[in-house]
């Protein structure tokens, strides 16, 4: 058991184990924690140790009860699992595509992004960057954020963990979660993998912006000589919310209020660099990405 240690470049060899404490003070000095195939690295339940700068690349493990976070990532990519559990859980992550398998009963597509192995029994939160390609996974199947879910691989197939219509999703298409049923534990042994996959009945039951209103961008990539980023729309809408990101998530521009004339609308490029930029529209609650190139 650790309580307090300060670390850098740690590996987990093969057949040892780090332990540490729920309040033990431990810092590897933004290096990141490699643990063998046949290495362990533990923790109590409860706590809540990791970052985008130090975590654990390989197995985690957790003992006893209680709300956890296991930070897990790999290929330079933080993708911590939060579990709400009951008895021993463990996490592993891969920055790769997961199996393939076939779409189950009220699964309409699966994330070929990236994938988790898990094991013991809780209520899960998968949560995803820009590097988890989000904004296609929606935007290809329906654009309703509200339906991301959790689907698990279980004998060749992708299901949903939890039933439909259950999860909570926080956040937007760059940057947010996704939690299986609150009210319902599930048995996370009963799949080999879990990613993101999108839930049929909620995209049947949402009205969303796209599929209402058919935005789309009417130059894309933008020219280095135009001024403007320029849309459309197939409906009338008023006080648009718009939103321009860059590649790393960050806020470059924010329009309140964009007014459109015959269902165009345009947004001032200036002090765009040339680059991949995600464009978020809003409005009444509904709210939709687009990928845009400036060249």
């Amino acid at each position: 058991m650790i309580q307090e240690v300060s670390s850098q470049g740690l590996y987990v060899g093969s057949n040892a184990e780090l332990f540490l404490s729920k309040d033990a003070i431990f810092t590897t000095n933004n290096t990141i924690v490699e643990v063998d195939d046949n290495g362990t690295f533990s923790l109590e339940a409860g706590s809540d140790w990791g970052s985008d700068m130090e975590f654990v690349n390989g197995l985690v493990t957790v003992y006893g009860t209680g709300e956890t976070k296991l930070p897990v990532g790999d290929n330079g990519v933080y993708a911590p699992v939060m579990m709400n559990h009951t008895g021993d859980v463990t996490a592993k992550y891969s920055n790769a595509a997961p199996s393939n398998g076939t779409n189950g009963t009220d699964v309409d597509a699966v994330s070929d992004v990236e994938f988790w192995e898990l094991s013991g029994t809780a209520v899960v939160t998968l949560p995803w960057n820009e590097n988890s390609d989000i904004t296609t996974l929606v935007n290809d199947n329906g654009g309703a954020l509200s339906s991301v879910s959790i689907v698990g691989l279980n004998g060749g197939v992708w299901d949903l963990i939890s039933a439909s219509r259950s999860y909570t999703v926080t956040g937007d298409l760059l940057n947010g979660s996704v939690t299986s049923d609150l009210n319902n534990e599930v048995n996370l042994n009963g799949y080999g993998q879990y990613t993101f996959g999108i839930d049929h009945q909620v995209v049947l039951s949402v009205n969303d912006l796209f599929l209402s209103t058919g935005i789309s961008l009417l130059s894309n990539p933008v020219k280095a000589i135009e001024e403007n980023v320029r849309f459309s729309t197939s409906g009338e809408i008023v006080k648009l919310k718009v939103s321009i990101y860059d590649i790393n998530g960050r806020l470059v521009k924010y329009f309140d209020k964009v007014d459109l004339s015959l269902g165009e609308g345009s947004l001032s490029k200036s002090n765009l660099k040339s680059g991949l930029y995600f464009v978020k529209f809003e409005h009444e609650g509904k709210q939709g990405v687009k990928k845009l190139i400036i060249e």
